[in-house]
């Protein structure tokens, strides 16, 4: 097998609890990369169209790149696939620590299990098997625990797991799957797909190395990248100081971060920011810093309150999209309840993007007269309520009155509460936005609306990096080096998007950050890539196989019945009415030209996102498509 790649993917049937092994074939590792490419090919195949996403025939894969596991900076990513039960197309997930190293260094690229369990199971993986145990004793238990009674199980003190909380347990459509403790691969769904399997954990431990085709020149790629690391300045800096919660006094200054359920914008709108905005404020908390596997940046923390309403024993330093999700879009001010909120959807398995936008869609639909007092359970929904907040939350995860309505989005509450609430409830194809604005930049609308995972932030920051600047230089690579547009240009922007957008593809299935990737301009990603598996990728094939991973997943979406037109972005996302103060004021932007230029050049249809047959042909998917799909 070349390098990069372990050879081995496995796969359970809970249902009968069949375990069994395939190789996996060179010709598609180098096709589709690893990761959610890997995995789209997988369930492309052997999962059949209109299945029910929480059914036994869903298949909920834990895939690794070629890069996780080895000395590539930010080489540590995995992440979760299945049919995601909240937008009911392709779903996938990523996650940083050290889970997906540890799978590699178990001797295998994937794991896709399938069926329902009996009764709770837990997964052991090792280099020589892979093993079901009974999980009742876990089951109710949070994610912490959870970690911690299976490493004294099984006596392993450098385990690595990936588990559900009380949340996922209970089928939460806005849950994830949790490992070290917080990092959360927390979108799709994912988590409520693996409750709904009984599968309480993956426990996995190893002692492999993973092969590396040229381990001298990988060595001089990594000392040659993280010397510039440390002499950087500006956004990397700012990482490697404080952490993506560095980000939040800049960005709602600038008005990308939405302000009260996306209805605000800017500094003005929040004038109390300071307390969960300024830097040393916040990271006066962090008692130790933190970074994933194989990371040189570390730009995680571990937090501790002691003091306070809210006191935390341990807890991940909270992200930007996190303090967004519980300050900014609910008003709260009050940042040990942020920490607080985080930790409780950390131990829980929910998705703290979602559950900020599903609170701060409650607050909007108490203050507009919606819901009263008597429907959420006496809890006062008023904006800037932190213990209203708090006391919600804790409903949510135990699907208890109201919390039940709230558990699986806005989309599913709004549809439940009727009488308006559809107004009030922000999502972008069933799923809560990433807390990033397309007024500030229109490049996120392009991914909101496009992406095969609709609503993403992270799918849509290449687009978005086109439109921060020019030049936009995302790689050291002429082809990636992006010079001439201006912010609010819509007409130009297609082939640029698209060309963006594939080459994250490859990073993302390699099994790297995307913050080296699309915003370090240096990151020479190809390099790394042919130094660990011996392969001589340029960019064109990198470009070509982005496009393809990508047209996959757009063909299992319209395969599930979903029309790509009918994907929009909310009224008031797109500046319809244009806001009347801040620094967003005026402007409205015109999302259906970007997202018909994008579709254009990625070769699928511009009105209906269907890919064409010459683009089928070209990627090698023809036959595939028509046997599965057509």
């Amino acid at each position: 097998m070349t390098g990069g790649y372990m050879g081995r993917i496995g796969f359970v049937d809970l249902s009968t609890g069949e375990i069994r092994e395939e190789k996996l074939d060179e010709r598609l590792a180098r096709s589709f990369i690893g990761g959610y490419g890997l995995g789209v090919r997988i369930l492309f195949e052997r999962q059949r169209g209109g299945i029910d996403p929480l059914g036994p025939e869903n298949i909920l894969g834990f895939t690794a790149g070629p890069l996780t596991g080895t000395q590539s900076p930010t080489g540590g990513r995995y992440m979760a696939v299945c049919k995601s039960p909240i937008t009911g197309g392709w779903g996938d997930a990523n996650s940083g620590g050290y889970f997906g190293s540890e799978l590699k260094s178990a001797g295998w690229d994937a794991i896709f299990i399938s069926g329902i369990a009996a009764s709770p199971q837990y997964l052991v993986v090792t280099e020589d098997e892979l093993e079901l145990r009974d999980a009742s004793h876990l089951w109710g238990r949070d994610t912490v625990d959870t970690e911690e009674i299976l490493r004294e199980d099984l006596g392993i003190s450098k385990l690595r797991v990936a588990c559900i909380g009380q949340a996922s347990e209970r089928r939460s459509l806005i849950s994830g799957i949790v490992n070290d403790k917080g990092r959360i691969a927390a979108r799709s769904g994912v988590g409520a797909v693996m409750g709904s399997k009984r599968l309480k954990a993956l426990a996995v431990y190893g002692g492999k190395k993973v092969a590396v085709s040229d381990k001298k020149r990988l060595d001089q790629l990594r000392k040659s990248f993280i010397e510039e690391l440390r002499e950087s300045k500006g956004f990397p800096r700012l990482l490697m100081d404080y952490g993506t919660c560095g980000l939040t006094d800049g960005l709602v200054a600038g008005g990308a971060t939405p302000i009260k359920n996306w209805l605000l914008a800017g500094k003005q709108a929040f004038p109390t920011l300071d307390k969960i905005a300024d830097f040393d404020t916040v990271i006066q908390h962090q008692v130790k810093r933190y970074g994933c596997s194989n990371c040189p940046i570390v730009c995680g923390g571990i937090f501790e309150v002691s003091q306070g309403a809210y006191p935390v024993a341990e807890v991940h330093k909270p992200e930007y999209e996190t303090i967004a999700a519980f300050g900014t879009m609910c008003m709260n001010d009050d940042l040990i309840s942020i920490i607080k909120l985080n930790d409780m959807c950390n131990r829980s398995g929910l998705d703290t993007i979602s559950a900020g936008s599903v609170l701060a869609f409650a607050m909007e639909c108490f203050e507009e007269g919606i819901i009263t007092e008597r429907d959420t359970d006496g809890i006062r929904l008023t904006w800037g309520n932190a213990e209203a907040m708090i006391a919600m939350l804790e409903k949510i995860i135990r699907r208890e009155g109201f919390g039940d309505i709230l558990a699986d989005g806005v989309k599913a509450a709004a549809r439940e509460i009727g009488e308006g609430a559809q107004e009030c409830a922000i999502h972008v194809g069933g799923q809560e936005p990433g807390l990033h604005n397309a007024l500030f930049l229109p490049g996120r609308g392009t991914g909101f609306v496009c992406d095969p995972t609709p609503g993403r932030h992270t799918a849509a920051a290449p687009a978005a990096r086109i439109d921060a600047g020019s030049p936009a230089i995302i790689a050291p690579y002429p082809e990636l080096q992006f010079r001439g547009y201006e912010r609010y240009e819509y007409k130009s922007k297609g082939p640029a998007s698209a060309t963006a957008s594939c080459y994250w593809q490859v990073g993302a299935c390699a099994g790297v950050c995307l913050f080296p990737v699309i915003f370090f301009g240096n990151y020479p990603l190809l390099d790394f890539l042919n130094a660990v598996t011996g392969w001589d990728m340029d960019v064109t094939e990198a470009l070509e196989t982005g496009t393809r991973i990508q047209t996959l997943r757009q063909a299992f979406n319209l395969r599930e019945g979903i029309e790509p037109r009918e994907i929009k972005l909310p009224s008031r996302m797109a500046g319809v009415p244009p806001k009347s103060d801040g620094p967003l004021a005026g402007i409205t932007i015109d999302i259906d030209t970007l997202a018909s230029e994008y579709r254009k050049a990625m070769g699928w249809d511009p009105d209906t996102g269907d890919p064409t047959e010459a683009t089928l042909r070209r990627l090698g998917l023809k036959e595939l498509a028509e046997t599965y799909w057509r």
